[in-house]
């Protein structure tokens, strides 16, 4: 089933793929480089000395008794992110949902005192904000990148009294995982689709022409917007393959209340 219309997509091929590390590193991460200029040695390098500061302290067990067959209720920084929260909350919320908040997501929630459960997050958006939402509950799956490493380094100290995990999109090392994914929206799916939960729910996903205002900390060039958009197709072609392997996912606004 189709989340999005990815009809003129340059990922289309890929979304009847299985659902596997073998797809993942062979076919869509070597097509991402690609299609962004990205250096796989670049992310190698960055993993590597993240790790020598940082080992991830929360269990694979414990993530996947965290997940496995709840309803997952992900949560990207969309420009309809504050209109769906007040409609989740007000209609649709039950108190059993995983709450799992994509990057700049994180502060529009703890504006209106949320902390979710998970954030899944390069630390693109207010780190601050993250951090904070951490020390008060939040386990965060950090993700490490060769566009990111040096920006995030001075908080791996803070981020390490908290609960956190390390991800990758390559091979993944000891102490970090690859749940697959590449944005940290579409990696909420991946993650979710990976531990078997029973549901997804889609809040921000607007994946549209526009970047929500929580999708950055500061200001939007031109360079930012049209790497964005082109994010934005790699996302959903994601997003179209977590529902490809029978993963339910449906947008607030389909939801049956």
């Amino acid at each position: 089933m189709m989340i999005y219309n990815t009809e003129n997509s340059p990922f289309k091929d890929l979304e009847s793929m299985s659902f596997s590390e073998k797809s993942w590193l062979n076919f869509w991460y070597p097509k991402i480089c690609e299609f962004l200029h990205l250096s796989p040695e670049e992310d190698l390098v960055a993993l590597k000395s993240s790790l020598t500061e940082l080992s991830s302290n929360f269990s694979f067990k414990k993530l996947t008794n965290l997940l496995e067959k709840k309803r997952v209720i992900a949560i990207a920084p969309g420009i309809h992110l504050e209109k769906e929260i007040d409609e989740y909350l007000q209609k649709a919320r039950k108190s059993e949902d995983v709450l799992v908040s994509a990057d700049g997501a994180t502060s529009y929630l703890l504006s209106r005192d949320i902390i979710p459960h998970i954030i899944v997050s390069d630390l693109d958006g207010n780190a601050r904000d993250q951090i904070e939402a951490q020390k008060r509950g939040s386990l965060i799956l950090l993700h490490i990148h060769g566009d990111n490493y040096r920006k995030i380094e001075p908080f791996f100290k803070e981020i390490s009294a908290g609960n956190f995990l390390i991800t990758t999109q390559i091979q993944p090392l000891p102490n970090s995982f690859n749940f697959f994914g590449f944005t940290d929206g579409d990696r909420i799916v991946c993650l979710s689709t990976y531990m078997k939960t029973a549901e997804i729910i889609l809040i921000g996903y607007d994946f549209g022409s526009e970047i929500g205002k929580f999708s950055k900390n500061g200001s939007f060039d031109e360079r930012f917007k049209e790497r964005k958009m082109k994010k934005f197709v790699i996302g959903k072609s994601i997003i179209n393959w977590c529902s490809n392997q029978g993963q339910k996912i449906s947008f607030l606004s389909n939801l049956k209340i």
